[in-house]
């Protein structure tokens, strides 16, 4: 099992830079091994919320489902009946697998897989996907350009700059006092 999961580390790293290379790559390998019908990776960042469309077919079932892993390195949902109380339904699809999955700059991140068939993940090798799951997450990361500085970068750098106008008028009424204290000063003495 660990030559095999060594295997699909190096075939996924040789994909190549291109995200729809990468993405084909990843589902290739996993269905190898376990089957399934739609996917993504579903990443939260400083720059917001990023979908990797692995196999289409989850909706928007992808944030929901990484809101519901919560702290949990594991969320496996095994009929439809239990996708539909927890939220997570999709209409045609009876399981779901939900991953923990980590790289830098990220937040919280989770590789979602479904199937139309009840159970389908019971005998899911979790590790090995979720390897395969990280990797490609590290990899589409450090590929994709930076998307610039964040909504809560941007606020900062607008309050310090307001800050800083404020704090130049004050010194200037500051200079402004000072000065007409000395002329009062001055006015006030006897010649």
């Amino acid at each position: 099992m660990f030559q095999q999961t060594i295997q699909d580390v190096l075939t996924l790293a040789e994909a190549g830079p291109r995200p729809e290379d990468l993405l084909e790559s990843l589902r290739a390998r996993i269905t190898t091994f376990e089957p399934f019908e739609c996917g993504e990776i579903v990443a939260r960042t400083e720059s917001g919320l990023l979908h990797f469309v692995i196999a289409p077919g989850l909706a928007d079932v992808g944030p929901r489902a990484l809101v519901a892993l919560g702290t949990e390195p594991m969320l496996r949902v095994d009929t439809a009946a239990d996708l539909n109380d927890r939220g997570l339904a999709v209409p045609g699809l009876s399981s779901l697998l939900v991953l923990r999955i980590e790289a830098p700059r990220v937040a919280a991140a989770a590789l979602v897989l479904g199937h139309r068939r009840a159970w389908s993940f019971a005998a899911a090798p979790h590790a090995r996907i979720g390897t395969l799951g990280g990797l490609a997450l590290r990899l589409l990361i450090r590929n994709s350009t930076p998307a610039g500085p964040g909504p809560e970068a941007i606020k900062l750098t607008a309050e310090v700059a307001r800050l800083r106008a404020q704090m130049s008028g004050l010194e200037n009424e500051v200079v402004a006092l000072r000065a007409e204290r000395a002329l009062r000063k001055d006015s006030d003495k006897p010649q």
